[in-house]
Protein backbone atom coordinates (compact mmCIF):
# COMPACT_ATOMS: atom_id res chain seq x y z
CA UNK A 1 0.00 0.00 0.00
CA UNK A 2 2.92 2.64 0.49
CA UNK A 3 3.28 5.13 -2.05
CA UNK A 4 -0.32 3.94 -3.35
CA UNK A 5 -2.98 4.78 -1.42
CA UNK A 6 -3.65 4.75 2.80
CA UNK A 7 -4.95 1.65 4.37
CA UNK A 8 -7.56 2.43 6.64
CA UNK A 9 -10.08 -0.60 8.54
CA UNK A 10 -13.59 0.23 8.91
CA UNK A 11 -14.07 -1.57 12.25
CA UNK A 12 -17.50 -2.44 13.54
CA UNK A 13 -16.88 -2.82 17.21
CA UNK A 14 -20.68 -3.97 17.99
CA UNK A 15 -19.70 -7.14 18.69
CA UNK A 16 -15.92 -7.29 19.90
CA UNK A 17 -14.03 -3.50 20.66
CA UNK A 18 -10.46 -3.26 19.98
CA UNK A 19 -7.75 -1.12 21.17
CA UNK A 20 -5.95 0.12 17.95
CA UNK A 21 -2.76 1.29 20.18
CA UNK A 22 -2.51 -2.81 19.63
CA UNK A 23 -1.63 -2.76 16.11
CA UNK A 24 0.58 -0.56 15.18
CA UNK A 25 1.17 0.86 12.05
CA UNK A 26 -2.41 0.34 11.32
CA UNK A 27 -5.40 3.44 10.77
CA UNK A 28 -8.56 2.52 11.71
CA UNK A 29 -12.21 3.96 11.56
CA UNK A 30 -14.21 2.47 14.50
CA UNK A 31 -18.00 2.43 14.25
CA UNK A 32 -20.71 0.59 15.51
CA UNK A 33 -23.31 -0.80 13.27
CA UNK A 34 -26.06 -1.00 15.71
CA UNK A 35 -25.81 2.39 16.43
CA UNK A 36 -25.03 3.44 12.72
CA UNK A 37 -28.32 4.55 11.03
CA UNK A 38 -29.26 2.43 7.62
CA UNK A 39 -26.31 0.22 8.36
CA UNK A 40 -28.74 -2.73 8.12
CA UNK A 41 -30.92 -2.17 5.27
CA UNK A 42 -34.56 -1.61 6.76
CA UNK A 43 -33.25 -3.93 9.79
CA UNK A 44 -32.25 -6.80 7.62
CA UNK A 45 -29.09 -8.48 9.82
CA UNK A 46 -28.84 -10.59 6.56
CA UNK A 47 -27.97 -7.03 4.21
CA UNK A 48 -25.62 -5.14 6.00
CA UNK A 49 -24.70 -1.64 4.03
CA UNK A 50 -20.84 -0.81 4.73
CA UNK A 51 -21.27 2.34 1.98
CA UNK A 52 -23.38 3.92 4.85
CA UNK A 53 -19.93 3.57 7.25
CA UNK A 54 -17.73 4.64 4.09
CA UNK A 55 -19.94 8.13 4.10
CA UNK A 56 -19.58 8.24 7.81
CA UNK A 57 -15.71 7.99 7.40
CA UNK A 58 -15.78 10.02 4.49
CA UNK A 59 -16.96 13.15 7.32
CA UNK A 60 -13.88 12.78 9.19
CA UNK A 61 -11.42 11.71 6.33
CA UNK A 62 -11.87 13.05 2.83
CA UNK A 63 -10.08 12.01 0.35
CA UNK A 64 -10.05 12.79 -3.97
CA UNK A 65 -11.88 8.32 -3.83
CA UNK A 66 -12.20 5.84 -1.77
CA UNK A 67 -11.85 1.95 -2.86
CA UNK A 68 -14.37 -0.31 -0.51
CA UNK A 69 -12.76 -3.89 -0.13
CA UNK A 70 -14.82 -6.64 2.58
CA UNK A 71 -12.27 -8.53 4.84
CA UNK A 72 -13.69 -11.73 3.25
CA UNK A 73 -12.85 -10.97 -0.87
CA UNK A 74 -9.20 -12.38 -1.40
CA UNK A 75 -7.65 -11.50 -4.95
CA UNK A 76 -5.43 -14.23 -6.93
CA UNK A 77 -2.74 -11.96 -7.99
CA UNK A 78 -0.31 -8.90 -6.95
CA UNK A 79 -2.66 -6.46 -4.92
CA UNK A 80 -0.24 -3.94 -5.12
CA UNK A 81 -0.43 -4.08 -9.39
CA UNK A 82 -4.01 -3.85 -8.80
CA UNK A 83 -4.35 -0.78 -6.62
CA UNK A 84 -1.79 1.33 -8.53
CA UNK A 85 -4.03 0.45 -11.76
CA UNK A 86 -7.13 1.78 -9.37
CA UNK A 87 -4.99 4.81 -8.59
CA UNK A 88 -4.58 6.03 -12.27
CA UNK A 89 -8.31 5.51 -13.25
CA UNK A 90 -9.86 9.07 -12.98
CA UNK A 91 -13.53 8.53 -12.69
CA UNK A 92 -16.32 9.03 -10.33
CA UNK A 93 -17.23 5.16 -9.78
CA UNK A 94 -15.58 1.81 -10.99
CA UNK A 95 -17.61 -1.29 -10.34
CA UNK A 96 -17.89 -5.62 -10.71
CA UNK A 97 -19.78 -5.76 -13.89
CA UNK A 98 -20.03 -9.39 -14.10
CA UNK A 99 -22.93 -10.95 -12.10
CA UNK A 100 -24.10 -14.74 -12.43
CA UNK A 101 -27.09 -14.06 -11.89
CA UNK A 102 -28.42 -12.52 -14.99
CA UNK A 103 -30.11 -8.80 -13.99
CA UNK A 104 -31.16 -6.71 -11.29
CA UNK A 105 -34.25 -8.41 -11.13
CA UNK A 106 -32.70 -11.55 -10.03
CA UNK A 107 -31.90 -9.96 -6.66
CA UNK A 108 -34.45 -9.98 -4.13
CA UNK A 109 -33.44 -6.48 -2.56
CA UNK A 110 -34.82 -5.03 -5.16
CA UNK A 111 -38.24 -5.63 -3.35
CA UNK A 112 -37.29 -2.43 -1.24
CA UNK A 113 -37.10 0.07 -3.52
CA UNK A 114 -39.75 2.57 -3.83
CA UNK A 115 -40.46 6.08 -5.27
CA UNK A 116 -37.78 5.44 -7.96
CA UNK A 117 -36.85 8.54 -9.78
CA UNK A 118 -34.52 6.47 -12.38
CA UNK A 119 -34.91 5.36 -16.05
CA UNK A 120 -33.38 2.13 -15.35
CA UNK A 121 -32.44 0.08 -12.31
CA UNK A 122 -28.81 -1.28 -12.57
CA UNK A 123 -27.41 -3.83 -10.22
CA UNK A 124 -23.11 -4.48 -9.19
CA UNK A 125 -21.99 -6.80 -6.79
CA UNK A 126 -20.02 -4.70 -4.35
CA UNK A 127 -17.64 -6.40 -2.47
CA UNK A 128 -15.18 -3.88 -3.82
CA UNK A 129 -15.99 -0.75 -5.47
CA UNK A 130 -14.11 2.61 -6.25
CA UNK A 131 -16.00 5.87 -5.83
CA UNK A 132 -14.96 9.98 -5.81
CA UNK A 133 -15.60 12.41 -3.05
CA UNK A 134 -17.86 13.71 -5.43
CA UNK A 135 -20.12 10.78 -6.11
CA UNK A 136 -20.04 9.47 -2.75
CA UNK A 137 -21.61 12.92 -1.45
CA UNK A 138 -24.35 13.08 -3.96
CA UNK A 139 -24.78 9.19 -2.55
CA UNK A 140 -25.31 10.61 1.08
CA UNK A 141 -27.60 13.56 0.16
CA UNK A 142 -29.98 11.04 -2.31
CA UNK A 143 -30.04 8.72 0.84
CA UNK A 144 -31.33 11.01 3.20
CA UNK A 145 -34.45 11.65 0.76
CA UNK A 146 -34.99 7.98 -0.47
CA UNK A 147 -33.40 5.42 1.99
CA UNK A 148 -35.10 2.70 -0.21
CA UNK A 149 -32.40 1.57 -2.40
CA UNK A 150 -30.33 -1.13 -1.37
CA UNK A 151 -26.32 0.16 -2.02
CA UNK A 152 -25.56 -2.73 -4.80
CA UNK A 153 -27.99 -0.95 -6.53
CA UNK A 154 -27.40 2.62 -5.45
CA UNK A 155 -24.14 3.13 -6.67
CA UNK A 156 -24.43 1.48 -10.66
CA UNK A 157 -28.42 2.73 -10.84
CA UNK A 158 -27.40 6.19 -9.66
CA UNK A 159 -23.70 6.46 -11.82
CA UNK A 160 -25.36 5.08 -15.30
CA UNK A 161 -28.51 7.56 -14.75
CA UNK A 162 -26.89 10.54 -13.56
CA UNK A 163 -23.87 10.53 -15.87
CA UNK A 164 -20.86 9.96 -13.34
CA UNK A 165 -17.47 9.06 -16.00
CA UNK A 166 -17.50 5.48 -14.93
CA UNK A 167 -15.18 1.64 -15.56
CA UNK A 168 -15.34 -1.42 -14.69
CA UNK A 169 -12.74 -3.28 -13.12
CA UNK A 170 -12.70 -6.10 -15.69
CA UNK A 171 -11.37 -3.14 -18.23
CA UNK A 172 -8.25 -3.69 -16.26
CA UNK A 173 -8.50 -6.92 -16.88
CA UNK A 174 -9.72 -8.43 -13.47
CA UNK A 175 -11.97 -11.44 -13.13
CA UNK A 176 -14.46 -12.26 -10.11
CA UNK A 177 -16.01 -15.61 -8.92
CA UNK A 178 -19.03 -14.22 -6.36
CA UNK A 179 -21.89 -14.26 -4.75
CA UNK A 180 -24.00 -14.65 -1.63
CA UNK A 181 -22.28 -17.92 -0.96
CA UNK A 182 -22.12 -20.87 0.61
CA UNK A 183 -18.64 -20.15 1.39
CA UNK A 184 -17.33 -23.50 0.75
CA UNK A 185 -17.82 -23.21 -3.37
CA UNK A 186 -15.70 -20.20 -3.51
CA UNK A 187 -12.97 -21.27 -0.95
CA UNK A 188 -12.53 -24.64 -3.25
CA UNK A 189 -11.94 -22.72 -6.04
CA UNK A 190 -9.95 -20.56 -4.86
CA UNK A 191 -7.92 -23.94 -3.37
CA UNK A 192 -7.63 -25.80 -6.02
CA UNK A 193 -9.00 -23.87 -9.43
CA UNK A 194 -7.67 -20.27 -8.94
CA UNK A 195 -6.66 -18.27 -11.87
CA UNK A 196 -4.63 -15.05 -12.42
CA UNK A 197 -5.98 -11.30 -11.36
CA UNK A 198 -8.97 -13.39 -10.33
CA UNK A 199 -10.72 -12.54 -6.74
CA UNK A 200 -12.75 -14.68 -4.85
CA UNK A 201 -15.99 -14.00 -2.36
CA UNK A 202 -16.80 -15.27 0.17
CA UNK A 203 -13.40 -16.41 1.42
CA UNK A 204 -14.00 -17.31 5.57
CA UNK A 205 -11.56 -19.60 6.15
CA UNK A 206 -8.32 -17.32 5.90
CA UNK A 207 -5.99 -20.24 6.10
CA UNK A 208 -6.22 -21.13 2.69
CA UNK A 209 -5.30 -17.52 1.50
CA UNK A 210 -1.40 -17.18 -0.12
CA UNK A 211 -0.51 -13.85 1.53
CA UNK A 212 2.45 -13.98 -0.44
Amino acid sequence: MENIMDLVILYDNSLQDIKVEDFSGLQFHLFNSNELDGFFHYGNKKLPNPLIALIEFSKKKKYQHYLLMENDLVLSGNLRTFLMSVNKADCDYMHIATDILGGPEEHWPINYIRNNPFKNIYFSWSQIFYVSYRFLTDLAAFINENNSFYYEFLLPTMAYNRGYSIRQFENMGYNFQLSWGPAEIYEHLYQYERKHNTFYHPIKDLSIVDFR
